[in-house]
């Protein structure tokens, strides 16, 4: 086994969850129930996430293309109002 195989996994509460992805409870479940976002884990009596997944979802974010209106390569509206 390797040394990284020793390493307990993190357990994150939902509140933590929040903090790291910046998104909210709502967003959160509503993505789990999509099968877009990392499952819960029952831990004892509350819900954890593993901090892997949510770290592997939020990489997965961030490697996506970003996100341009359809008319991206038209030139921005001249919005100088100095000139008359």
């Amino acid at each position: 086994m390797g040394a990284a195989e020793n390493i307990p996994e993190v357990l994150l509460k939902l509140e933590q969850v929040e903090a790291q992805t910046g998104m909210k409870k709502s967003y959160i479940y509503r993505e789990m129930e999509k099968g877009t976002f990392p499952p819960r884990h029952k831990i004892g009596g509350g819900t954890r996430w593993f901090q892997s997944d949510v770290q592997r979802w939020i990489a997965a974010r961030s490697n996506a293309p970003r996100w341009q209106p359809d008319n991206a390569a038209m030139p921005a509206a001249d919005c100088d109002t100095t000139r008359h």
